[in-house]
């Protein structure tokens, strides 16, 4: 934008008696055109003062000059700066201030750039020489119709132009053909062109994205429009307010382009999303770096409410900053400070009800149809069939008449329960001049789904800043949370989070039938079928949900504690030291119940078994301390600027755990060791890792329109040994931003153009603690003719192993049009990994000991992203839409040569994507004889043409394409890859509207282009006795007679239908509509009378819809875990 001389009055001819004051004004003039030529209106606008006391002008424009980088220029003579005043200012800009002290006084003032000039008004009128000139005059309010005071008024174009008083008034000279813009800190420019009119009215509207926005990077801030890097921020505060988003890493998807979450496991209080930034760019851990408050931290650690910013570094020169970790991208999470002004309460509450997707899995509940059903499966493999038709017939005369008797079980319906969750966030903020802080206190409870397997939290923060001198700041940070899981055995992996076996709930749920009752009577039921596997009994799933009792409490303290010295202006040096601490405990006693067979009333297994007692110890201890210098100041008359920031951090980490188990307790309820008195098992281990850096960023600007940055990190690491221990990762960045430029400036619909390109490296040094040194074990030897125990090397050493190194380009540009109404960005990147750390193949020669990792892989990721918005606002009604775009490819560059890893049907190899799928290609169904026919030739020229499948197929099997044309399908020629798992292109589109206190949104997410392989446990044509099956397997399988099945036959034990092969691969494109909300905010008329700033109620529909064609039980899991819940919320917003 145009930099403009704000006068209240424009000297067009003055008469020659006046000369001196001529002169004073030419000299003012020059002086201010000069020193403040190169300087921004958005700074003159947005200084702010909180004074309150009595004093004299001169030391009024002392204060100002000490607080802001504002100077006055003024004559002693026409001033009297000895005059006194009062001032009671609370967080006013300096034009409010300066127009209340010098109102109805014969002084006015011009500001231009940081320059203030002080001037007595002309008694003589000014005559004018052109008379088409007339003087508008007008009032400026914002959207409520408040006045606005120091609102930028000028003529388009020209230097001409003044600022509003206190009560929003104005006064400006102009021609009819002059457009005036009005301009002032976020609000949207408005212009009006003059014509007739000699007075308006200009009502504001707010720009929500205004460019001053601030966006958190790597060890400070930037002003959004001076950003050369790709940086996405999510505002945390609309996204928390009345979502019920219990774990941050969820609520990310679909919020910002380039970031996939996929929810991998969705059990209360261990429902981490994993997270990836720009795809899967390494063959090892590929989970960004989560930074909290300057230091590492896990997100599941945080109170959602305590959340100011997030910001997502996206390409080398954001991320560089962070060196050895920083390859997978960086989140930073910003939590929230406390602000000058009066003290704030504000409370956030809600209920959720939840509950999972309907028609999820779908098992075949009606048990004479379940039985029909597996007889023809046991037939079809020419299996003696286990269910009679007396059974059969019973069930179905029943017809559900005798439920105890003749149970039809769905076991989804009767497992899953509609959970009632709740959550309270009380906060309070505030502060003075001199210290600033935020306290708050949560409490989270979510039931879950499924019984036993819950989770409560307890949270608390503080955080405080304090001024004690003009140049020294201090702080600290302090959180910290309980959390208290239920013991259930609810089948995620057994990790430290929830500890619970593998084969958990979901595997118990498959492994029953329709004819096990779960549960009556408070009594835990079994199967009550003879003729079925009674002896799974045991794998009623309620029962294994309650199958253990005690406790999994974990608990958290996080501090940091930071002080800042300002030596002199323009330059401060930042040190800090933050501490972490986590305290696992686990303690698992089994609980036995019986098993009844309700029909005869008795029991069929007795509660009884080994009784134990376990307890188990994690903890993690994490020690961080940094030390950083900034310097920020513009030379050449403000047209070049400089920051620089350089600075050196260490790291400690520590993870240590052991378990101890006593068997043979010696009462019922003991939950001490000392209750049992058998036999005793420990374990413990502990590792540690340590990190020093060093890092340095430049950035430089000239006119604030071509912008350069430079970043250096240098990192030490203590996982590689000294010759190869530190690693350099350096980037660079420029932008344009064309808006600046004069040849655009007459172009009104364009408000903001910057054009961007950055390339650097990073590094991953995400391997085990000590690869790099050789491991050894007990192993057992012969000496002597006799088995000797003594130590051997277990995994070889690569004293060369270092860095990973992942070195991307970026080029994109930033755009708002129409006064950022449309507003959007686009980036390209390409991101290459090389030196990934993989297992190389190796001679026999060095027996079972582990080959050494070597940095030997490389990976490529290209794509791009787009975001567009667009916001408007007619009258009292408002909306907006945004919408992010991502498309990425993925390809091994580098791997093994023409050798391949394989881990069941996903295979790693040059030229190919990870995780791409290899099997055999599903040519047909076999369902007539002309598809028979096909089968029979092959065997005629080749009779080993099925060989290697275990059989021959039949009428209902599958019949695999012979891709070499040998007439023989075999696993070297006859599979090949067919596709991958990683998502083509990725999305999110948000929608909202308000309108008189109400406010409306939708929120949805998708991927496409992603596939998956479904063929496992609940969902495969294979069946057994005792084993459930779902319809759609069963009601779309082939039977005799059909020529349009789905699937194969059912079958027993039949080895052609369990090749794996492209039939059962299912795409798992989908869009979930992940939030729908309606709010409505009571009307201050209303609030005031009750004392109170906000309250607003809200209902809110998380995760209700998704629409997709993948028949698992939901698309974002691989297998059958805990699925996503639906929840409906009811909640409020309070603020006092």
């Amino acid at each position: 934008m145009k930099n403009k001389l704000y006068w209240d009055y424009c000297i067009l001819l003055i008469p020659n008696k006046h000369i001196l004051n001529i002169m004073k004004i030419a000299f003012i003039c020059l002086f201010i055109f000069i020193s403040g030529m190169f300087a921004t209106e958005a700074e003159s606008q947005n200084a702010r003062i909180s004074l309150k006391q009595t004093t004299s002008v001169l030391d009024l424009i002392n204060i100002i000059e000490n607080q802001t980088d504002y100077l006055f220029v003024y004559d002693k003579k026409d001033i009297d700066l000895n005059r006194q005043i009062s001032v009671k200012a609370q967080n006013k800009t300096v034009a409010e201030i300066l127009l209340t002290i010098f109102k109805n006084t014969d002084i006015v003032y011009a500001m231009q750039g940081n320059n203030i000039v002080l001037m007595k008004k002309s008694s003589e009128s000014i005559p004018v020489i052109q008379q088409r000139t007339v003087r508008v005059t007008g009032i400026v309010t914002d959207e409520k119709g408040d006045p606005l005071a120091g609102v930028n008024v000028s003529a388009k174009g020209t230097t001409n132009g003044t600022i509003t008083d206190i009560d929003g008034r104005f006064s400006i000279m102009a021609e009819p053909e002059t457009i005036l813009q009005f301009s002032y800190i976020g609000y949207m420019n408005q212009f009006i062109k003059v014509g007739n009119s000699t007075s308006v009215t200009i009502s504001m509207k707010e720009d929500t994205q205004a460019l001053d926005e601030v966006v958190v990077v790597g060890f400070g801030t930037q002003k959004k429009v001076n950003l050369s890097g790709s940086v996405s921020s999510v505002d945390m505060s609309t996204l928390t307010e009345s979502r019920p988003i219990t774990n941050i890493s969820n609520a990310l998807a679909g919020l910002a382009a380039g970031l996939q979450v996929t929810s991998s496991n969705n059990r209360p209080g261990d429902d981490n999303a994993s997270i990836l930034i720009r795809g899967k760019g390494t063959l090892n851990n590929s989970s960004p770096l989560v930074i909290i408050d300057g230091m590492e931290g896990e997100m599941n650690s945080l109170n959602v409410h305590d959340i100011e910013n997030i910001s997502v570094l996206k390409d080398a020169s954001s991320a560089a900053i962070y060196g050895s970790r920083a390859a997978n991208g960086v989140i930073l999470i910003t939590t929230k400070t406390g602000k000058e002004g009066k003290l704030k309460v504000s409370y956030n509450g809600y209920v959720a009800f939840q509950s999972i997707r309907p028609g999820v899995l779908d098992p075949v509940s009606n048990y004479a149809d379940y039985m029909e059903y597996i007889n023809s499966g046991y037939n079809n493999s020419n299996q003696a069939l286990p269910y009679s038709q007396t059974s059969i017939s019973a069930w179905r005369g029943d017809n559900g008449q005798n439920p105890l008797k003749y149970p039809n079980t769905n076991w989804i319906e009767d497992t899953f329960s509609t959970g009632v969750g709740t959550n309270h966030t009380l906060s309070m903020s505030g502060g003075t001049e001199k210290i600033q802080f935020y306290g708050a206190f949560g409490y989270f409870d979510n039931p879950g789904v499924l019984e036993n397997a819950g989770y409560r939290k307890y949270n608390a923060r503080t955080n405080i800043n304090a001024q004690l001198t003009s140049w020294l700041k201090m702080g600290m940070n302090v959180s910290g949370f309980v959390g208290k899981a239920e013991p259930g055995n609810a089948g995620q992996s057994a990790t430290e989070a929830g500890e619970q076996a593998s084969v958990g709930a979901f595997t118990w749920g498959w492994a029953t039938s329709p004819a096990m009752i779960l549960r009556h009577d408070g009594r835990y039921g079994g199967i009550q079928n003879v003729e079925d596997d009674v002896s799974e009994s045991g794998n009623n799933v309620l029962k294994v949900l309650n199958s253990t009792k005690g406790e999994n409490t974990t608990r958290n303290i996080k501090s940091r504690f930071h002080i800042t010295l300002q030596p002199i202006k323009d330059l401060s040096v930042t040190g800090s030291y933050s501490y972490e601490y986590t305290e696992q405990g686990i303690k698992t006693i089994p609980v036995f119940n019986d098993v009844w067979d309700f029909g005869k009333d008795q029991i069929i297994f007795k509660g009884e078994g080994e009784s134990y007692i376990t307890e188990k110890e994690y903890k993690r201890e994490r020690n961080y301390m940094d030390i950083v210098a900034n310097y920020n100041h513009r030379f050449l008359d403000d047209r070049l600027g400089l920051t620089a920031m350089v600075g050196a951090s260490q790291e400690q980490y520590k993870y240590e755990w052991f378990n101890v188990t006593r068997k043979n307790l010696t009462a019922p309820n003991g939950t001490v060791l000392d209750a049992a008195n058998g036999q005793i098992s420990t374990g413990g281990n502990m590792t540690q890792w340590v990190m020093r850096s060093y890092f340095g960023r430049l950035n430089l600007d000239w006119e604030n329109k071509y912008l350069l940055e430079f970043n250096l990190r240098s990192d030490g690491s203590s996982r590689f040994l000294s010759d190869s221990r530190w690693g350099y990762f350096p980037s660079g960045s420029i932008a344009w931003r064309m808006d600046q430029e004069e040849f655009l400036n007459s172009t009104d619909w364009l408000s903001n153009l910057k054009i961007r390109a950055s390339y650097g490296s990073l590094g991953n040094n995400s391997v085990g603690n000590y690869s790099a040194i050789s491991s050894y074990g007990s192993a057992n030897y012969v000496l002597n003719n006799g088995v000797s125990t003594g130590w051997a090397i277990t995994a070889l050493a690569n004293a060369g192993l270092t860095w990973e190194k992942t070195k991307v380009t970026d080029i994109g540009f930033d755009f708002g049009v129409l006064d950022n109404r449309l507003y959007g960005t686009f980036d390209w990147f390409n991101k290459k990994t090389e030196g990934i750390l993989i297992q190389l193949p190796s001679p026999l020669v060095h027996g079972s000991a582990t080959t050494p990792t070597s940095n030997a892989a490389e990976v490529t990721n290209k794509g791009i992203e787009l975001t567009l918005g667009w916001r408007d606002k007619a009258g009292d009604f408002d909306y907006g839409i945004n919408l992010n775009y991502t498309h990425v490819t993925n390809n091994v560059d580098k791997f093994k040569g023409e050798d391949y890893s394989l881990n069941g049907i996903y295979m790693t190899k040059e030229g190919l994507p990870i995780n791409s799928m290899y099997m055999y290609v599903a040519d047909r169904i076999i369902q007539t004889d002309d598809d028979l026919a096909i089968v029979n030739d092959m065997l005629a020229k080749n009779p080993d043409a099925f060989s290697q499948l275990g059989g021959v197929p039949q009428k209902g099997d599958i019949l695999f394409k012979d891709l070499n044309g040998d007439n023989k399908i075999d696993p070297t020629n006859d599979r090949d890859i067919v596709g991958d798992t990683n998502p083509k292109h990725m999305f999110g589109l948000n929608l909202s509207a308000g309108y008189k206190g109400f406010d409306f949104s939708i929120f949805m997410q998708g991927v496409i282009g992603a596939k998956g392989y479904l063929n496992e446990k609940y969902f495969t044509s294979t069946v057994q006795r005792g084993y459930q099956i779902t319809k759609e397997i069963a009601e779309n399988s082939w039977t005799d007679g059909m020529t349009n099945a789905k699937y194969p036959k059912l079958t027993y034990q039949t080895a052609v239908n369990n090749q794996a092969n492209t039939l059962w691969i299912q795409k798992k494109d989908y869009l979930k509509i992940r939030n729908i909300q309606l709010g409505y905010t009571l009307p201050k008329s209303v609030l005031s009378k009750v004392q109170l700033e906000k309250v607003r109620f809200y209902g809110s529909l998380e995760n209700f819809f998704t629409f997709t064609g993948y028949k698992g039980i939901d698309p974002e899991l691989d297998d059958l875990s805990y699925p996503t819940m639906r929840q409906a919320v009811i909640g409020v917003n309070i603020e006092f």
